[in-house]
């Protein structure tokens, strides 16, 4: 059973078509939470998509 993060991720590479390396340490486990920072992540590769 995936994580909620590695989830994210593989929604994130799927999206882009990229591969994708994430590693955060969150005490944080809320679905919620994740959500947040996938949504963030999307909405830096839409602002800078060279540096992606």
């Amino acid at each position: 059973e995936p994580t909620m993060a590695e989830y994210s991720v593989f929604v994130l590479a799927s999206k882009t078509r990229k591969q994708i390396f994430v590693s955060y340490n969150l005490q944080n486990t809320d679905s919620n939470f994740t959500l947040l920072i996938e949504n963030r992540i999307k909405e830096e590769m839409m602002a800078f998509p060279e540096k992606f």
